[in-house]
């Protein structure tokens, strides 16, 4: 279910992508005096939304707003690992059930963990582009698990493994841009309608797109 449960994420991504190449250029324009000092080690604590999952719009599942809580450690100037949890959050009525009950306020959760790659970081620097901490264009490789509130079958949802490139800029002291595009394997459950278990698992292609507008803090230097 990942390819079409994220479509209109995909859609949506795919428009705002259109104008990351302006706003790449605006924010590597800024001094290197006004970049964040370059650190060895650091912790970003990070909470935001955007197109990214956990965001349907319209549809069975109606409307929801994904937010996404997340932590990056840089281990070095170039290399951080990161964990994020998402899930959508609705924003239309809820029916009631069959039975009475209400279905969950949120649509979709889940979590995802990777490792990032900072490149070029002295060479942006020589260039008086942004750089430093959490700052700059990056390669990773990421891992996420999905599940299900609405529904009567097992929430475990689907995983996928995705290789991503991605943009990490600063917005003022405490705001964070985040977006990237990838693909990579994913594996979807299948589930039996009437008995209600799991059946074999569905392997195949699966893309990672998502933009992210976060405020965060460092909490280490």
């Amino acid at each position: 279910m990942f390819s079409f449960r994220f479509t209109t994420c995909v859609l949506a991504a795919g428009l705002a992508l259109l104008a990351l190449p302006a706003l790449a250029q605006t924010t590597d324009s800024i001094p290197s005096s006004a970049s964040v000092p370059t650190a060895s080690s650091g912790t970003l604590l990070k909470l935001g939304t955007g197109f990214t999952r956990g965001l349907t719009i319209g549809g069975y599942q109606g409307t929801s707003l994904p937010l996404v809580l997340g932590a990056e450690h840089h281990l070095s100037p170039a290399v951080a690992v990161y964990a994020n949890a998402f899930s959508g959050f609705d924003l239309g009525r809820r029916p009631r059930y069959f039975d009475g009950s209400r279905p969950s306020l949120t649509t979709e959760w889940g979590f995802d963990a990777g490792v990032k790659y900072y490149y070029n970081q002295e060479k942006r620097r020589q260039k008086g582009r942004a750089t430093g901490p959490f700052v700059g264009n990056y390669f990773s490789l990421q891992t996420t698990s999905a599940f299900r509130s609405r529904t009567a079958y097992a929430a475990y949802d689907y995983s996928t493994l995705t290789l991503n490139w991605g943009l990490q800029r600063r917005i003022g002291k405490y705001g964070w841009f985040d977006a990237y595009i990838g693909a990579g394997v994913g594996r979807d459950q299948l589930y039996h309608y009437a008995t209600k278990k799991a059946a074999q698992a569905r392997y195949g292609f699966a893309p990672e797109l998502g933009i992210k507008f976060s405020l965060g803090s460092q909490l280490t230097h």
